[in-house]
């Protein structure tokens, strides 16, 4: 049996440069940079994450003349991901993302698990995916809690995945 890990420990980046992705087909990691790329730029105080998977239609078809619908799976859209933040002025994550807000431009995302194996140039298990940076919406709260903000990444097909290895990382060339 495999060990599971928490949702604490994980880290999200996004990446300078904007993605220019395939004409046609899904992504895979050589669409992105390298996980070592020094451009990859981590983003900080992530309060809450928001959902890596996306969402499939379903087509239902019903018949007078029979007792059930025919159901098949339709089209796939990748979803959003909605991610909260303590809000810190000062943060070149946090400042990249109000730079990429609504700049219409695809951006890579980078999440790494805290799994990795144990090794200097060791990473976890890494989930690359494209989005478009929706505006931050910065929220207030109590008196004893942080400023936050929401920020929505519209996401642009599918998600991949990478296992975690003792070779080719860490993430950012750190």
């Amino acid at each position: 049996m495999s060990q599971s890990f928490p949702v604490a420990g994980r880290k999200i980046y996004m990446h300078a440069d904007v993605l220019v992705p395939p004409v046609t087909g899904l992504l895979t990691a050589a669409d992105f940079p390298a996980i070592t790329d020094e451009d990859w730029g981590g983003i900080g105080k992530w309060q809450t994450m928001g959902s890596l998977g996306g969402d499939q239609a379903t087509i239902t078809t019903p018949y007078i003349n029979e007792e059930y619908d025919d159901v098949q799976m339709g089209t796939k859209n990748p979803g959003v991901m909605s991610n909260t933040f303590g809000v810190v002025p000062a943060d070149p994550g946090q400042i990249a993302l109000y730079a990429a807000a609504g700049d219409k431009r695809l951006r890579a995302f980078l999440v790494e698990f805290p799994d990795a194996p144990v090794g200097s140039a060791a990473h976890g298990t890494v989930r690359l995916f494209a989005a478009y940076v929706k505006e931050p919406a910065e929220q207030g709260g109590e008196a004893n809690t942080m400023g936050l903000m929401t920020v929505d990444f519209v996401k642009f097909k599918n998600t991949v995945r990478v296992p975690a290895a003792a070779t080719g990382g860490p993430v950012g060339g750190v």
